[in-house]
């Protein structure tokens, strides 16, 4: 059986080479997938442990939790005598105090702004952790530094080159050497400057005090008890940590983003598998059909109807093993460069080599055959029901013009109403997210299987435009309806790909609209000034506000800050405001309650917040603060939902009960308004030059601001939509694949058609008009679909968030064109094909 099975495989690869490619795309994504996320995962742990080395213990001020959203918090400093209690404990070595914050560096008059952290370290003379020098020595003096060799390189800064380091403080210093991080030049997207340690203090104006004690174990000593005996002589109030959970708590926060990453790259992958699983079943379906003669003898000879299962099983096994084994190698390939495409759309991954695991292996192996084979199961099922005498009195046109039975399509009929009876259920208004997904599943199994039942009428009302181009358009037309199993599956297959690109795209622009819409109409400000990197935080640093504020031509410049809070297990976001300020730049619109109220150290609430956490004003929230633990805050007032989003979190509190519970001291924006008689231009010179000494900080107007807080959502839908377009791709390698094939099936109507006088030129346009018909099926159901299941999320989104339905005309219309062009290209091979078949041993064919 296995010799027959190979054989078979064998002989019909040509059939099957669409097939395989289709898996292999599948398999390809889906271990680029995860080589990239492992990779980036082990580059990170390896990094953090790097940054740890010769560390045993770390002493760092203690706090309620580490880090949120991926970002890790800022403690507050130790003071000076720390270092001594921690050097008087028995088993203590060495304990080296250690400074660390943010400070740019500048050179010939620019400063370097890179797209990840500016970091301002401390090198102590026997320096502890990952920096080594490369060339020149350690800075010995308040004027020296030595920064990171990889910025030196893309910089072109040279030993002896003075540099501007800029930080709470600015100074100009000497640079006497170039670092390296571990194996590496430096970090990615990173700048790293690194001074002695009364330099670092004075540069980020910390007195005497430090970020944190590097304690070396003694030879011999425990690190676990001398851990216990440092906390017992520091007491509560300092967290002592060994090097091993800091460095594994630190990759953790910034594995945050690739996990999302991971998840929204395997949802791709198996988005694209599952159109290939249509492709995949739709041509094992016409090889099966037409080989049901050759099933008939070997039925006759003796083979049970299990034996032909599994021999059409089999050749769906070695087709998965196959494509499995070439994209698994494809798939490693490809990681780097999905990496780089990542990159593009501004998602930073660490770089480094690649890191393969056998878990990769497996889960491409598994799903590669595993696809593949449950693809091939149902054709198989059928090709051995068949009874050896039935089946060879028909013929494989005759097989596959059978439509759906009628459980089938009474099934199918039924899912679709279910999933059209969830998404309506959702539009008018009490429905969640949650019913929006199992409508979609509903509604996808349920056209599946309705497909071919519905497929001829559809076909001939789509079709009815092709009459206009005579013969060839009718004929292309009652193909595609002869033949709905084929013609259901192949538009589906691409319709699905169409849908998730449509989904996106209206998504997308309606998330965009919003967000643009509630800033426009709460935000009165005639000028933002934000961090130019659209830091999480924000990353303005306090004097900003300070210099602009103090400008003749501005009114008034009130400021945000945004901070994290620990909800039970969840993390939430917070706004800080000035009440004073805040009402002159803003149109704000209280739904309960006073907003001057939170200056007594309440909190005003999102009215959508209030409703689902049933609360009014007057009662209390509890909330966990990483500096001060849980703290219980009145609630003063309810906001419009729409004035919240504009402040982007759903929790707002004043600036004064922020600098209670929060060390960072980085403002978000500044919201500026222009005084009387003065003209925004001359306003926008000021500030800007105010700004002189901030170079991270940009004016932004009311579009540039607007542009910023979506940049986001245009990198991830960027970076979607590239990779749906895989699905798209393969969705159209299977109207290729089917066309091809049913141009084999179809080879004795192709030559009696030529022989009664049917020209090439007309052989070739019916078969691109049924490429392009095909096409059609899938843009109206794909672009349907996507847009009403969007439309069911925008609704299911704005219960929390107000967000209003907005459909892009234009780039749908693209999407149209785009998937019509295609559709018309993948009729080319097989059109041309049909055209160049031997009209005599075309009809000689039985």
């Amino acid at each position: 059986m296995w010799h027959l099975i190979i054989r078979n495989t064998v002989a019909r690869r040509g059939r099957l080479a669409l097939t395989l490619l289709a898996v292999l795309l599948g398999v390809t994504f889906v271990t680029g997938s995860l080589v990239l996320t492992d990779t980036s995962q082990r580059l990170l742990d390896d990094q953090f442990r790097t940054a740890a080395a010769g560390v045993d213990l770390t002493v760092r001020d203690a706090v309620a939790f580490d880090s949120a959203m991926g970002v890790e918090v800022e403690r507050d400093p130790l003071p000076a005598e720390v270092a001594d209690r921690v050097r008087a404990v028995p088993g203590v070595a060495a304990a080296t105090p250690v400074v660390r914050g943010k400070g740019l560096i500048g050179v010939g008059g620019k400063t370097i702004v890179p797209a990840g952290p500016s970091l301002l370290l401390s090198w102590d003379p026997a320096p502890v952790g990952p920096f080594t020098l490369r060339a020149g020595r350690a800075p010995v003096t308040e004027g020296e530094v030595v920064i990171d060799a990889a910025t030196a390189r893309r910089h072109r800064i040279g030993l002896g080159a003075e540099v501007t380091v800029r930080a709470e403080r600015t100074k100009r210093l000497r640079v006497v050497g170039l670092a390296g991080f571990g194996p590496g030049e430096g970090l990615p997207e990173t700048t790293v400057a690194l001074v002695t340690l009364p330099a670092a203090q004075r540069l980020l104006a910390l007195g005497e005090d430090y970020s944190e004690v590097a304690v070396v174990a003694a030879g011999g000593a425990d690190v676990r008890r001398l851990r216990s005996a440092v906390s017992a002589a520091l007491g509560s109030g300092y967290e002592v940590s060994s090097s091993r959970d800091v460095a594994a708590a630190s990759a953790a926060a910034a594995k945050t983003q690739i996990s999302s990453l991971q998840m929204m790259l395997l949802a791709l992958a198996a988005a694209a598998l599952l159109v290939g699983a249509f492709l995949i079943a739709n041509t094992f379906s016409i090889v099966v059909t037409q080989r049901t003669r050759e099933l008939a003898v070997l039925r006759a000879a003796g083979a049970t109807g299990g034996q032909v299962m599994r021999s059409v099983l089999g050749e769906a096994l070695l087709v998965g093993l196959a494509a499995s084994v070439a994209g698994v190698g494809l798939g490693v390939a490809c990681a780097a460069g999905l990496r780089d495409l990542a990159g593009v759309f501004g998602m930073t991954l660490p770089g480094g080599g690649l890191v393969v695991t056998p878990r990769t292996f497996a889960v491409a192996f598994v799903v590669g055959v595993g696809v593949t084979v449950l693809s091939a199961f149902g054709p198989a099922r059928r090709a051995a029901a068949v009874a050896p005498v039935e089946a060879m009195r028909r013929s494989s046109a005759d097989h596959l013009s059978g439509r759906a039975g009628w459980g089938r399509t009474v099934a199918g009929a039924v899912l679709t109403a279910l999933g059209a009876a969830g998404l309506s259920i959702v539009l008018a208004g009490p429905g969640s997210v949650v019913v929006l997904g199992e409508a979609a599943v509903s509604t996808v199994v349920g056209l599946a299987l309705l497909g071919p039942a519905v497929i001829p009428g559809l076909v001939r009302l789509l079709g009815r435009p092709l009459g206009v181009a005579g013969v060839p358009g009718r004929l292309a037309r009652e193909s595609a309806a002869r033949s709905p199993r084929r013609t259901s599956a192949t538009a589906l297959a691409l319709a699905f790909g169409l849908a998730l690109v449509s989904f996106t795209t209206v998504l997308g622009t309606s998330i965009k609209e919003s967000t643009a819409r509630s800033y426009a109409e709460t935000i009165t400000a005639d000028y933002v000034v934000e961090s130019a990197r659209n830091e999480m935080l924000g990353g303005l640093p306090a004097h900003v506000h300070h210099h602009v504020s103090e400008l003749p031509q501005v009114a008034v410049a009130s400021r945000l800050r945004y901070g994290h809070w620990k909800d039970g297990q969840s993390v939430e976001a917070l706004t800080a405001v000035d009440p004073v300020t805040l009402p002159r730049v803003t149109s704000l619109h209280m739904v309960a309650g006073r907003l001057d109220a939170v200056a007594g150290g309440g909190v005003v609430l999102a009215a959508n917040v209030a409703k689902e956490r049933n609360l009014k004003v007057g009662d209390t929230l509890a909330m966990t603060f990483s500096r001060t633990g849980v703290q219980r805050l009145p609630v003063v007032g309810l906001l419009r939902d729409r004035d919240a989003q504009a402040l982007s979190t759903g929790y707002v509190i004043s600036l004064d009960t922020y600098e209670r519970n929060y060390r960072e001291d980085v403002d978000a924006s500044v919201f500026v308004k222009v005084a009387d008689g003065v003209s925004g231009a001359d306003a926008k010179k000021a500030i800007e030059r105010a700004l002189a000494d901030a170079p991270t900080a940009q004016v932004r107007d009311q579009a540039a601001a607007v542009a910023g807080r979506n940049a986001m959502i245009d990198q991830v839908l960027g970076l979607v939509s590239v990779l749906l377009m895989l699905t798209v791709l393969i969705a159209l390698m299977g109207i290729t694949n089917t066309l091809a094939l049913s141009i084999i099936e179809r080879t004795r109507e192709l030559g009696l058609l030529r022989a009664v006088g049917m020209t090439g030129a007309q052989m070739r346009w019916m078969i691109r008009g049924e490429a392009v018909l095909v096409a059609a099926l899938a843009i109206v159901a794909g672009v349907g679909l996507g847009v009403a299941f969007a439309a069911g999320t925008v609704t299911a989104l704005g219960r929390t968030t107000e967000t209003t339905l907005t459909v892009p005309v234009g780039p749908l219309l693209l999407v149209v064109a785009v998937a019509a062009l295609a559709g018309l290209l993948a009729g080319l091979l097989p059109a041309r094909r049909a055209a160049r078949l031997d009209v005599l041993t075309a009809i000689a064919t039985s």
